[in-house]
């Protein structure tokens, strides 16, 4: 009966390889978008939105709540708010959206000498699915 609800809730070797597949070819398109271009920044805006809408979905089982976990998250949502702060303000203070500011860099920025061109901009996009992914389900 265990390994009945265990399988039960393992998605199967056919799904995992489509969502692979999927995640491979978000990265392909990202990849070949021009950075920071509106290409670039609706694929970024749509799959946030359905990360946003994934990690709201109700959760399939009740996590306890301890002290450690209420400390914890609330550590790393107030960590998350402080780049996100920090993120949002150097995004609006750039004197043009579509280019890179040097005078108020987001984190793509800082990023974007590393990740212009080449099979980094692909592993980067492959990495930010990852982290992403990661995130949603923990």
């Amino acid at each position: 009966m265990a390994a009945e609800s265990m399988s039960a809730a393992r998605p199967s070797s056919g799904w995992r390889a489509l969502a692979v597949v999927c995640v491979v070819a978000v990265a392909a398109v990202g990849f070949i978008t021009r950075p920071f271009g509106w290409a670039a920044t609706v694929l970024v805006l749509v799959l946030s939105a359905a990360a946003l809408v994934w990690a709201m979905r109700s959760p399939n089982s009740v996590e306890p709540r301890n002290r450690p976990l209420r400390r914890g998250t609330a550590v790393w949502s107030a960590l998350l708010l402080a780049v996100a702060g920090w993120e949002a303000y150097a995004f609006v203070r750039q004197p043009d959206w579509t280019k890179p500011s040097d005078q108020h860099p987001t984190l793509s920025t800082l990023l974007d000498p590393g990740l212009e061109q080449g099979a980094l901009r692909f592993a980067g996009w492959l990495v930010w699915l990852a982290v992403g992914y990661w995130l949603v389900t923990r």
